[in-house]
């Protein structure tokens, strides 16, 4: 590696400033012939397109004249029905006259029942089973309804005299029937429409022609409506019967919107201005004034003089349904021809284009292969910047080296300036001398295998005024690969440095924080189970293990193992949680169990929740925890201790002669309470006391189910601090005393309430007593009650409030949790 020559790149050699190819005009063929081409084909691809648009709109002029002659057919035989239908009833008005002939209205009052069967007969001729279609009804002069078909007994006292039927035959030229708009019946509640006559021959001794009432014959429109459904044939037609003045009585499809009395057609319609000219037929194609649905509509004028009218309608969407599937059919022709031609279009012109592009296209690639080349080497320069990456070649053979302008950057050099400082034997300088050999070593393996890496240590160059002795020290990665020799050139070893020294580093702080504790930190693949350690776990077991997790977890103490799958291993299982903290014992190589705290965080796959490893320290705590154990020992003892002086002072006052038993039993339950303030302390470490634990240790005897007399507790958590435990325990003795003795507690049916809660950091306590015998305020304070009052006022600096009402003892106590006793 003597002969060294340094080949260096700058943004301009890089392809930046390139000038590219620029392609030789290409011989295009002339414009005329390829223009004409270009017309034919295009001419070619829409004829089947044109064809079918002509066949199409020749389809649409015989589908719309066959829906209108549809219509048209539908409208002749509905007004034919219509005619009949209407024929009918007049047949029927005429014989109800010749049955109600020469009675007068008292008569017809009288034998309502016969006429009444009489009517119903005539009504009930030639209509089908189903239902009731027709009814037939009469009315006086004064338009009261006096006989019906459908109702017996009629109502005479509700004249009718707003209905057409009773106001437009009245006068002497009036039409010899008339048909009226839809009404409500007042009784069926159903909608109808009357053919109406004057009443005939009447016996009421009226002069001849003389205006004596009328007879109806009504249709109940629903039933008009199935009949004219009937001749529709389909949901998409339909089918109407109109008066002359767009009085709307009957539609196959129903009123819509419509009023159910008196229905009418809108304004405008095609079909009012056909009744207006009294046409006899019409077509038209328009919307609807009643559902808004467009139709193809004939119109026809029942036969007989009928003031009626029949429309015939179709809706428009269904004659485009079926124009639609009669043109599908060669609409798919035409499209698979033009598609077929047009590929076939596309083929020829691609084949022309291709010609002309084949040498335009060779010249664009030749200047595109530089672009993208001199894109490629800037792109390499800019990623060798960012990861701080520098890259080399060597020659075996020559002993050529070759830098990158950020190989000088990395050692240190100019490139202008250390031009010829490029080789092999400055980098070799730069090497740590440790790491040379190394290195050596590496390049020979290079050589023989075809590739090397591993990491080194160089000094890079610094200004002297920067101190370090004007260099300092890097860690690079390093890895090559060695290219055989080929037509491209030599062989040759290429490879590049990376600067990992921030890396190694970090890695350095790590392990001198690692080190300043007792433990380690691990890294935990939870989907293989390999656990990665740092150095401590000699220290901490006295032993190496295996760099799996069951090797750890089977040195857990068995009474700790539920406590680590709670917390460790539940974390892991439970996406909602990231970070766990637990403390358990683990077994060392000599038997004995060292305590730790374990405590990490889980990472987790973003889109799937899924844990993915767990990243945490593990602390040796063995010396706390035994700490712990002494403190708490040596508090139990101290508590013991306290016990047997109270236990000593109680058994010198039973020994002293002549004490009152009474004051001996007061004396030794206050001594019991402070003993059992100390137990409750002791279990804190004196560090403060549960209330409710306080008063569940009073009143024990009387907070179990069943208990008669009976206590009870309601209030939220709240602890009290260590130094007012034993003057509240003093206190609430005393009053449980007073209770036991005296008040509530004293009696089987007596109750005990204690509540509590806590406002702007003062306890409030509630102390209440019922059901016991009646309490009557003291002449003078006991030494209970003293004792009461100085201890929460002296002690606590709270306040007593004692209210001794016939129900029983309250007494409101007041402590505020701040102070410290």
């Amino acid at each position: 590696m003597n002969e060294t020559a340094a080949i260096r790149t700058d943004p301009g050699e890089m392809g930046e400033d390139l000038p590219l190819a620029t392609p030789a005009p290409a011989v295009r063929a002339s414009r005329w012939p390829r223009l004409a081409l270009l017309l034919i084909l295009c001419g070619a691809v829409l004829a089947p397109p044109l064809l079918a648009a002509l066949a199409a709109w020749r389809a649409w002029d015989a589908v719309n004249r066959g829906a209108e002659a549809e219509v048209a057919r539908t409208a002749d035989a509905a007004a034919e029905y219509a005619r009949r239908l209407l024929e009918g009833q007049l047949l029927r008005l005429q014989r109800a006259n010749d049955a109600l002939a020469g009675l007068s209205d008292a008569e017809i009052a009288v034998r309502e029942p016969e006429l009444h069967a009489v009517l119903r007969g005539i009504a009930a001729q030639n209509q089908a089973p189903a239902g009731e279609i027709f009814y037939l009804t009469v009315f006086d002069r004064n338009a009261h309804l006096i006989l019906a078909s459908n109702l017996f007994p009629v109502r005479r006292d509700r004249p009718l005299d707003a209905r057409e039927f009773n106001q437009v035959l009245r006068s002497g030229d009036a039409p010899p029937f008339h048909v009226s708009p839809v009404y409500l019946g007042r009784e069926t509640g159903r909608a109808y429409f009357a053919l109406s006559a004057r009443r005939e021959r009447t016996g009421n001794g009226l002069v001849p022609g003389a205006y004596d009432g009328v007879v109806n014959a009504a249709l109940y429109t629903d039933q008009v409506n199935l009949s004219l459904r009937a001749l529709a044939s389909s949901p998409g037609r339909v089918i109407a019967l109109v008066r002359a003045d767009g009085a709307l009585l009957a539609r196959s499809s129903g009123f819509g919107n419509l009023p159910a009395e008196e229905p009418r057609l809108g304004q405008g319609g095609a079909m009012l201005a056909t009744m207006r000219r009294g046409e006899e037929r019409s077509v038209a194609r328009e919307r609807s004034t009643i559902d808004g649905e467009v139709r193809v509509a004939a119109y026809r004028r029942v036969g007989g003089d009928w003031p009626l009218y029949v429309a015939a309608a179709r809706a428009q969407s269904e004659v485009v349904a079926e124009w639609r599937w009669q043109v599908l059919p060669e609409a798919i022709l035409a499209l698979a021809s033009s598609t077929l031609l047009l590929l076939l279009a596309r083929a020829v012109m691609g084949r022309q284009r291709k010609l002309e592009r084949a040498n335009e296209a060779l010249e664009n690639r030749v200047a595109e292969r530089t672009r993208a080349l001199a894109e490629s080497a800037r792109l390499m320069q800019l990623a060798q910047q960012a990861a701080k990456a520098a890259a080399w070649s060597w020659e075996p053979g020559s002993g050529r080296v070759r830098w990158s302008q950020e190989m000088f950057a990395l050692l240190g050099l100019d490139p202008e300036r250390d031009a010829a400082s490029a080789n092999a034997g400055t980098f070799f300088a730069a090497v740590h001398p440790d790491d040379r050999d190394r290195l050596r070593e590496a390049i020979g393996t290079a050589l023989r295998e075809g590739a090397m890496g591993l990491e080194l240590r160089v000094f890079r160059r610094v200004p002297e005024s920067q101190g370090q002795g004007g260099q300092e020290e890097l860690w690079l990665l390093c890895r090559a690969r060695l290219i055989p020799a080929g037509e491209d050139g030599p062989e040759t070893l290429a490879g590049i440095h990376v600067d990992i020294t921030d890396r190694h580093r970090i890695g350095e702080r790590l392990e001198a924080a690692v080190g300043a504790i007792d433990g380690f930190v691990y890294e935990r693949d939870l989907a293989t189970g390999r656990v990665a350690r740092t150095g401590g776990v000699a220290a901490l077991l006295g032993e190496e293990i295996a760099d799996a997790a069951p090797a750890w977890i089977g040195r857990i103490h068995p009474a700790d193992r539920p406590r680590f799958a709670q917390e460790v291993e539940g974390c892991i299982a439970d996406p909602a949680r990231d970070l766990y903290a637990a403390e358990y014992r683990v077994c060392r190589a000599d038997g004995s169990w060292a305590w730790v705290w374990d405590r990490g965080r889980v990472f987790r796959d973003p889109a799937s929740g899924q844990a993915l490893r767990a990243l945490g320290g593990m602390l040796d705590v063995t010396a706390r925890r035994l700490a712990e154990d002494r403190q708490a020992l040596l508090m139990r003892e101290v508590d013991h201790r306290g016990k047997n002086a109270l236990a000593v002072v109680k058994a010198a006052l039973r020994l002293t002669p002549g004490n009152d038993p009474v004051y001996r039993a007061a004396i030794e339950g206050r001594v019991d309470a402070l003993a059992r303030a100390q137990s409750l302390l002791a279990e804190t470490n004196w560090t403060g006391t549960s209330l409710r634990a306080v008063l569940e240790s009073t009143l024990a005897p009387f907070l179990h189910t069943g208990a008669a007399p009976h206590a009870a507790l309601d209030g939220p958590a709240v602890v009290i601090p260590g130094t007012a435990v034993q003057a509240l325990t003093m206190a609430l003795h005393e009053l449980a005393t007073n209770a036991t003795k005296y008040g509530a507690l004293s009696v089987e049916t007596g109750v005990l309430r204690v509540g509590w809660r806590v406002e702007d950091g003062t306890l409030r306590l509630q102390w209440e007593e019922t059901g016991g015998p009646a309490a009557t305020a003291p002449l003078r304070k006991g030494f209970g009650s003293r004792v009461v009052d100085n201890t929460l006022a002296n002690q606590l600096g709270g306040t007593v409030a004692w209210d001794w009402a016939v129900q029983g003892l309250t007494v409101a106590l007041s402590i505020p949790l701040g102070r410290s006793g």
